[in-house]
């Protein structure tokens, strides 16, 4: 009996061994089914995102190859089109277009070369007319600094037109003798209109001693002389208008007054003088009038720079 209870109890523990194999088999299999699964369906999908990427590509094709077929629908009509107009021409028509052609551009031609003889003798003649004004000028010219006096040109003359003229009179010995002291003359007078500078003054004298003489240079170097004079006593009359601001304040429009006709005073003698002429010494009176305007504005004004200026 115990053999059987034995047997059965072997029996058992075998097909129950065997069961737990089966049930991990099993279980095995389920976990590689259920993997599979996954990559098939991976698969699938794939599959589906290709299909759908080649459908696009072959409508995109489709649509390119529709336009292309279009243009080339297009061409074809042009293409007609413009057969159909060669077809039209005649060539003998063709031919007389181009005969006529050929005519107007050798008339074309001929025209000008017509306005270009006709524009060369315009030319000649314009210059020979002009040579022959510009020659007549040039003796005009020649004949004033030949004939008048040394002072009435001064009186007619800037050095702008002594430059020109001295272009213009050539080899004529005798004008430009007097434009080339009319140079000279109207240089030194440039001096009296600058700041005063004994080297300056000095070879301005020297330079005008030596050219035509006349009223009007006798006249410059009387100037030229006594320019120092009027300098220094311009300097002079500064500084004593300059002692009369530091004695005499003036607070009010009365003392105003009376302080502006003071220093007018001053200067109303430097004129008295030096028998100050404003157009001889156009530097110096440059600073008079001024001196005249700050003062009537403000009696008190401070001269000092004025000084620095002489």
């Amino acid at each position: 009996m115990k053999k059987y209870v034995l047997f059965a109890f072997l029996l058992f523990c075998f097909f129950n061994a065997h069961a737990q194999d089966f049930t991990k088999e099993d279980e095995k299999l389920v976990l590689e089914k259920d993997s599979l699964q996954k990559v098939i369906k991976k698969i699938r999908d794939n599959n589906a995102h290709v299909n759908k990427s080649f459908i696009d590509s072959i409508a995109s094709y489709n649509s390119k190859i529709d336009n292309l077929n279009s243009n080339i629908k297009e061409l074809k009509k042009d293409t007609a089109y413009m057969n159909k107009q060669i077809k039209k021409c005649d060539p003998n028509h063709i031919k007389n277009l181009e005969t006529k052609l050929q005519q107007l551009e050798e008339t074309i031609k001929e025209k000008d070369g017509n306005i270009k003889s006709i524009k060369v003798e315009c030319d000649n003649m314009q210059r020979e007319k002009y040579q022959e004004g510009q020659q007549v000028v040039y003796n005009q010219i020649q004949q004033i600094y030949q004939l008048d006096s040394f002072d009435a040109l001064i009186s007619s003359s800037t050095q702008k037109s002594i430059n020109r003229d001295l272009e213009l009179v050539g080899n004529n010995q005798v004008a430009k003798k007097k434009l080339e002291d009319l140079k000279i003359y109207f240089t030194a007078l440039q001096v009296l209109d600058e700041k005063y500078n004994e080297q300056k003054v000095r070879n301005a004298q020297g330079q005008i001693s030596n050219i035509t003489q006349s009223a009007l240079v006798e006249n410059l170097k009387d100037k030229l002389e006594k320019y120092k004079l009027c300098n220094d006593a311009l300097q002079s009359t500064i500084a004593t208008i300059i002692e009369l601001d530091h004695e005499f304040i003036a607070n009010n429009d009365d003392t105003q007054k009376i302080k502006l006709r003071d220093i007018l005073f001053e200067l109303a003698g430097y004129f008295r003088n030096y028998r100050f002429n404003f157009l001889d010494y156009p530097y110096l009176s440059e600073i008079v009038l001024e001196i005249m305007k700050v003062k009537q504005l403000d009696a008190n004004s401070d001269l000092s720079p004025f000084l620095n200026k002489l």
